[in-house]
């Protein structure tokens, strides 16, 4: 997922051993001028110095070049892995979670994106300290013991402070997931919070509010805890330096010629230092950051055998006599978290058969089991037990049932762009389609954005019938249609749209309420509580007799 290639590894230490060895010269030509080294009083020397300046300018210059195009296509690789996981993952998946996980992923992805560079500073400071430790070493064995030994302790001081602030990261995360479902809430239900001035002040005062200043306040403490831990290494120098000067040579482990030496290297080497101990923070925002993504892929995997999707230009036009549901069983998933002996709904046994042709109307009351069996039939959700067979023979990765179905859903949605196989412009099958669905006066031309742009909700259904019909499969899915369309369209729906629709040979499944107009079906199938219940080929005179919606049914 964020693992750096070996090869790029390899890189990245490679430039900073010379790159800490170039800075490294830079400070040993600096001292031994200043202590007045005769062999650094000399012409060449000057040109050496700059000549390393220039040199490890154009090496830093080469290598962020190349260090941004790691970083780049980490960041850009795991949005498109994670956007995948999403469009892979079953509907009951996205149901369960929710779409803010999907929001605070990406933010956590932004924060890794510095991982590339957050490395290199790394093994850069760690290779430079080393150099410089050994160069004090040189000097003085004692008096470089107890420098790291201070330096050590005002790191563990910063390191103990640091980890202990990790929970409270992942606490501001959660945050911010609240915070987005207030977002969406908003935005979709925007029209229901206008309406009632208690739930919008509700909303704010009582929920997002709350939320934002509960986050502030971390935040703030969070942010202030890292601002003040970072003094440590500014003010922890100053006390290593005081010591140096004040306490190492008065007991002799320290000569005075080589305290300004001492201090030097120390002065450089806090670079490094703070380097090390500042990244702390990145390294905390990283570590929660790995720690949630990896949850989300996690619960976003698929559980079978991932197999590579087809070429979408090789997917051929499949088609069916016969759809046979064999014994399907269905149930949603019950939280770990909630007592496991309530009982959660279920759909099932299942057992028919879809004739090709045929206008079947899927009837029942609230919580029937309709909305259940369209998305099985739409392979949107998958079975707990059973089989869909095609003309006897079960799907497989070539021949999906998705192939054989178009649908347009009660929740439907009309996408910014053509995400299909067909174009719009020229398309004379779509100007028809406008006329019959009497958008032609609507639709000022045949361009993407004349058929996306805002609808009204009934016309925003016949915009997406239209867009569904042109994907040209032998299964149309309608649920509850016609329940947004106004009296004369929704005569015309069921009067002359669908005969039609049958004439060019669309097998048609429409959920519906309208038992005014159930004699235009072939046949109704109707559910309660999760199982058929009625199953039968329409006779006018039973119609006039019998009402199908509220008649109950014997056992």
């Amino acid at each position: 997922m964020f693992k750096i290639k070996f090869k790029e590894l390899i890189y990245i230490i490679f430039y900073a051993f010379f790159n800490a060895i170039l800075s490294f010269g830079i400070i040993y030509i600096i001292n031994n001028t200043i202590s007045g080294n005769a062999e650094f009083q000399n012409n060449y020397m000057g040109i050496v110095f700059v000549s390393i300046i220039v040199y490890t300018y154009l090496l830093n210059i080469v290598f962020q070049k190349w260090l941004n195009k790691i970083t780049y296509d980490i960041l850009y690789t795991n949005e498109k892995l994670i956007f995948n996981k999403i469009l892979k993952a079953p509907l009951q998946t996205l149901e369960r979670l929710g779409t803010q996980r999907f929001y605070t992923t990406i933010e956590d992805l932004r924060v890794f994106s510095a991982l590339p560079e957050i490395v290199t500073h790394t093994f850069n400071s760690v290779l430079m300290l080393l150099l410089c430790v050994l160069y004090l070493y040189t000097l003085s064995a004692t008096s470089a013991t107890i420098v790291i030994i201070l330096i050590a302790v005002v790191a563990f001081i910063y390191f103990f402070v640091i980890n202990k602030m990790a929970p409270y990261v992942n606490k501001l995360r959660k945050y911010n997931e609240y915070y987005f479902k207030y977002v969406e809430d908003v935005i979709k239900g925007f029209k229901g919070l206008k309406l009632s001035s208690y739930r919008n002040e509700n909303l704010m005062n009582n929920f997002l509010a709350p939320n934002r200043e509960s986050a502030k306040k971390l935040d703030f403490n969070v942010n202030f805890v890292f601002l003040s831990i970072n003094l440590i290494s500014q003010y922890g120098l100053y006390f290593v330096i005081a010591i140096i000067l004040f306490v190492l040579p008065v007991f002799g482990f320290l000569k005075q010629e080589d305290v300004i030496t001492y201090v030097m290297i120390l002065m450089f080497i806090s670079g490094p230092i703070n380097n090390l101990i500042n990244m702390q923070r990145s390294y905390t925002r990283l570590f929660v950051g790995k720690k949630r993504i990896t949850e989300f892929l996690k619960d976003f995997e698929i559980n079978s055998v991932n197999k590579p999707d087809p070429n979408p230009e090789s997917i051929q036009t499949i088609d069916f006599n016969v759809l046979d549901f064999e014994n399907i069983h269905f149930s949603y998933q019950v939280n770990s978290e909630i007592d496991s002996t309530e009982k959660t709904f279920q759909l099932g046994p299942v057992n028919l058969s879809l004739n090709k042709g045929e206008t079947i109307f899927v009837i029942g009351g609230n919580g029937s089991g309709k909305s259940t069996f369209i998305n099985i039939l739409t392979g949107l959700y998958e079975p707990s037990k059973g089989s869909i067979l095609r003309d006897g023979k079960a799907f497989n990765e070539n021949t999906k049932i998705q192939d054989l179905i178009a649908a347009v859903f009660t929740d439907n949605y009309i996408y910014s762009n053509n995400y299909d196989n067909y174009s719009l412009e020229n398309n004379k099958r779509y100007q028809e389609l406008l006329k019959i669905m009497e958008l032609d006066n609507i639709v000022a031309d045949d361009t993407e954005n004349a058929a996306r742009r805002n609808f009204s909700k009934g016309q925003s259904k016949r915009m997406s019938l239209i867009l569904a019909l042109l994907e040209n499969k032998p299964i149309l899915v309608l649920d509850e249609w016609a329940a947004d369309q106004d009296p004369h369209f929704r005569k015309y729906f069921y009067e002359n749209l669908l005969p039609k629709l049958k004439e060019e040979g669309k097998t048609i499944i429409a959920v519906t309420h309208d038992d005014a107009y159930f004699k235009h079906a072939d046949r109704i199938i109707k559910f309660d509580y999760g199982k058929i219940v009625k199953d039968f080929r329409v006779e006018e005179d039973l119609l006039g007799t019998e009402s199908l919606w509220y008649n109950e049914v014997k056992s």
